[in-house]
């Protein structure tokens, strides 16, 4: 396939999937793709060094200007669909896995205060088979108390609720993620893509070899709707590549 010498438009369907840089060794493995609605790329930022004259005949006129580069190829993205391990740069967390087993506590010791919520020892609490007694052993009936059993918390509505002093009940089997946010986290990223050129219907590769990435939205967890995630970074050319990124336009049709 020789370098077409007419003009074409570009017109380009892209899916990404994503990996991690461990220092100098690029990725080994990749995620899922994720669902970018924004991938801009904005090439090396120049100004123009002009010598200007002084002399007489040409004075004020440029008699020599040079570009330099001032900032860097960088990346700027949005994604709304995305794995675990890009969230948790989204919102600057350290993740881990979420691991309860279900186990029965017995006569834990509270101190209601009544119209107050305190903390159990526990979370992730089954709603039945949860009871609530007097240092007596009389059991509290439900109508004096509340609790929220995903938290672990427990309030008093009334007087007779703030009589109780130890609670019964179940942990349950839960497992999930952990994600420990406000973080400054940043990492190395690789983006390997496919695309269509929807025009002529042709495959290619679209690769940024590395780009050093971190979220640069904040995080509203009550707005409503899907979370935008929005990513931005500086792109570097690691060993072994002679740029910060690369497209591949190939003869192979996009129904192959």
């Amino acid at each position: 396939m020789t370098i077409a010498k007419a003009s074409r438009d570009l017109y380009l369907q892209c899916a990404f999937k994503f990996g991690f840089w461990a220092g100098d060794t690029p990725p080994t493995q990749f995620y899922d793709p994720v669902n970018f609605t924004k991938l801009e790329i904005t090439g090396v930022t120049q100004e123009t060094d002009d010598l200007i004259s002084n002399m007489e005949g040409s004075w004020g006129e440029v008699l020599s200007s040079v570009n330099k580069p001032t900032e860097p190829a960088q990346l700027t993205a949005e994604a709304n669909y995305m794995p675990p391990a890009l969230f948790s740069l989204l919102i600057g967390a350290d993740i881990t896995e979420l691991n309860q087993t279900t186990s029965a506590v017995t006569d834990e010791a509270i101190t209601p205060a009544v119209d107050l919520w305190i903390p159990l020892a526990n979370q992730w609490i089954e709603a039945t088979g949860f009871v609530a007694e007097t240092s007596g052993d009389v059991t509290i009936t439900s109508d004096h108390y509340e609790v929220d059993y995903v938290n672990g918390l427990f309030k008093a509505l009334d007087t007779t609720g703030a009589t109780v002093a130890k609670v019964t009940y179940t942990k349950s089997d839960r497992t999930g993620e952990i994600y420990k946010g406000g973080k400054a986290k940043s990492e190395y990223v690789k983006l390997v893509g496919t695309a269509t050129e929807k025009v002529t219907q042709k495959r290619g590769m679209l690769v940024i070899h590395k780009v050093n990435l971190s979220a640069s939205s904040t995080f509203d967890p009550v707005t409503g709707g899907r979370i935008i995630g929005q990513f931005s970074g500086k792109m570097l050319t690691p060993s072994g590549e002679t740029s910060p990124w690369t497209w591949v336009y190939s003869d192979l049709a996009s129904n192959l």
